[in-house]
C-alpha cells in the first residue's frame, strides 16, 4: 500500500501543476482547483492506508462530509461575508468596510461618535466625523508629522472652536482615502498648537461625495 500511495504523488504534482496563478482572483476556479486537490488528498492518505474496510468507509464518510459543508458554506457565501463585515464593524469600528461599489459604512464608537481611519498621502491616520466642522481640520503635531513644516503654513484664518477663538493655517491634501473613496486636491485647515485633540473630517471633504447619511449605529458614505 505505502509503495501505492508513493506512485500517486506524482498525480498530485501534476494536478497541482495545472493551477494558473490567475485563478487566485477568480473564486469560483480556485473553489474547483480545491476540490481537486482535497480528492487527491483523499486518494492518497485515505484510500491507500493499509487499514480495515470498516476504517476507509468512515474516512470515506468523513472526507464526504466535510466536502459537504464546504458546498454549503460557499453556497452562503453572501450572507457570511456581510456577517463578517457586521463583526469586524463592531470589532473595530474605525475600520471602513468597503462595498465595492464606492459605499463605505462605519459603525458607531462606545462613545457615540463615528471615527474612521483615512489614508493622508498614504499614512493612515484616525478622524473623527464631524459635520458641524466646515473644513476638515488638522492638529499641528498631526500635520507635521505627515510632512507639512512651519514654512509650509501661514496661521491667516481664525475659527471658532470649543475653546474659543484660534488661528489655522489653511492647506491643500493631495489624496485622502476612506476605505475605496479616494478624493485629491482636498481643502482643509491646520490648527495651531494643542487646540485640536483629533484630526476632524469635516464637510470639505464630505461635501465631494454623491451622498452620506446615518442609520442607526451605521454611517454609509457613498462616492
Amino acid at each position: 500500500m505505502m509503495r501505492w500511495r508513493w506512485l500517486a504523488l506524482p498525480l498530485i504534482l501534476s494536478g497541482c501543476d495545472t493551477i494558473d496563478p490567475a485563478i487566485l482572483g477568480d473564486t469560483d476556479k480556485l473553489l474547483q482547483a480545491l476540490y481537486m486537490l482535497a480528492f487527491l488528498a483523499l486518494v492518497l492518505f485515505g484510500v491507500g492506508r493499509s487499514t480495515s474496510f470498516g476504517k476507509t468507509v468512515k474516512y470515506l464518510a468523513i472526507w464526504f462530509a466535510l466536502l459537504i459543508a464546504l458546498i454549503y458554506a460557499y453556497s452562503f457565501r453572501d450572507d457570511l461575508n456581510t456577517a463578517y463585515l457586521r463583526i469586524k464593524g463592531e470589532l473595530l469600528p474605525t475600520v471602513p468596510q468597503s462595498e465595492g461599489d464606492g459605499t463605505v459604512t462605519l459603525r458607531r464608537n462606545i462613545d457615540g461618535h463615528f471615527a474612521t481611519r483615512v489614508m493622508v498621502n498614504g499614512d493612515p491616520v484616525t478622524f473623527l466625523l464631524d459635520t458641524g466642522a466646515s473644513s476638515v481640520v488638522l492638529p499641528l503635531e498631526v500635520a507635521t508629522n505627515l510632512g507639512y513644516t512651519p514654512s509650509d503654513l501661514s496661521f491667516i484664518v481664525q475659527v471658532g472652536t470649543a475653546n474659543g477663538v484660534a488661528v489655522a493655517a489653511p492647506i491643500r491634501i493631495d489624496r485622502m482615502e476612506v476605505g475605496d473613496i479616494a478624493l485629491r486636491n482636498v481643502e482643509a485647515l491646520v490648527l495651531e498648537r494643542g487646540r485640536l485633540s483629533q484630526p476632524l473630517l469635516g464637510m470639505s471633504f464630505l461635501n465631494r461625495l454623491s451622498g452620506f447619511d446615518v442609520s442607526g449605529n451605521t454611517l454609509t458614505l457613498r462616492r
